[in-house]
């Protein structure tokens, strides 16, 4: 047996009204076409599913019984529509994120903020994570994007999207004598105490550097912490310097910091997007990334 869908709307359409005439209207059918779908559902299950008479169509005993799982089903389907509907228009829906702890309590809480002014019924649930293990979530399913700067992806397994190019600035107090210069260059920073801001900081940046600021970033007092927050605390106590990117100017500002360009070389890290390969991003993802793109199109500048 192979019912259609245009068949049990049919069917429904007749049973609601009693007539063929009404139920062709309001089906946008011409009754000879109404009468057809009936038939061949009739000849389909073997039954007759209506009493025809001279004024009056009347469910047979087979289409009373018939009827309510027909309803049902059209009922369920048309929910499901609705709600398919609804998450392409991203008027509902889950979307689950993941960035590393730094860009978690700086970057990320402003888009998500943009993007839910726009769609307030898309519940977003932020996951701050160490950066080394800001992939694992999208290999499990527990986040659908991750946020955060370059690593080393399996191409087959996550694709990566690069947002923008971020510098980044030397973090000193304010009473530093640093505050005072507009740009400091690497080889100046020999007589301070630097604090890595994150385990990997120093492999990442040593092959960008010249001699003497490598020889600098090898020294025994150079300190290596996990979490920006941690390196901002001890520049704000006076223990040392670290350097940091321009999305994380609000949380300097908060530690009562300076920003100072630090050059010679420029140093910067690519900020990407990435998403499980092989799997199509939900509306509600895409359209996070599009607000996103934007967002960062125009990043905000340290003081």
């Amino acid at each position: 047996m192979n019912l259609t869908l245009r068949q049990l709307r049919a069917f429904d359409a007749v049973a609601e009204t009693g007539s063929f005439t009404a139920a062709a209207a309001r089906l946008h059918l011409t009754q000879s076409a109404l009468s057809v779908l009936v038939r061949e559902l009739e000849r389909g299950m073997g039954v007759q599913l209506f009493d025809r008479h001279t004024r009056r169509v009347l469910l047979s005993e087979a289409g009373r019984a018939f009827q309510p799982s027909v309803q049902r089903l059209l009922g369920d389907l048309a929910g499901a529509v609705a709600a398919v509907t609804e998450l392409r228009d991203q008027k509902r829906g889950l979307l689950r994120l993941a960035a590393p702890q730094l860009m978690a309590c700086t970057l990320m809480p402003r888009v998500i903020a943009a993007y839910r002014a726009r769609h307030p019924d898309i519940d977003v649930r932020l996951v701050d994570t160490l950066p080394e293990h800001l992939l694992a979530g999208l290999a499990s399913g527990e986040a659908e994007l991750a946020v955060g700067q370059d690593v080393d992806v399996d191409a087959a397994a996550i694709e990566r999207r690069t947002l923008f190019r971020d510098r980044h600035w030397l973090i000193c107090p304010q009473d530093h004598a640093f505050a005072r210069r507009r740009q400091v260059r690497w080889s100046e920073l020999g007589p301070c105490t630097f604090i890595a801001p994150t385990r990997d900081f120093r492999q990442r940046v040593l092959p960008e550097l010249e001699a003497d600021a490598r020889a600098f970033l090898m020294r025994t007092s150079t300190q290596e912490v996990s979490y920006m927050t941690t390196a901002l605390g001890m520049v704000a106590s006076g223990l040392g310097v670290t350097v940091c990117p321009t999305y994380s100017a609000s949380l300097v500002e908060a530690h009562g910091l300076k920003m100072v360009k630090l050059n010679r070389p420029d140093f910067h890290r690519e900020v990407c997007v990435y998403a499980a390969a092989r799997r199509s991003l939900s509306p509600a993802a895409a359209g996070f990334v599009q607000i996103l793109e934007r967002f960062v199109q125009k990043p905000r500048p340290p003081r």
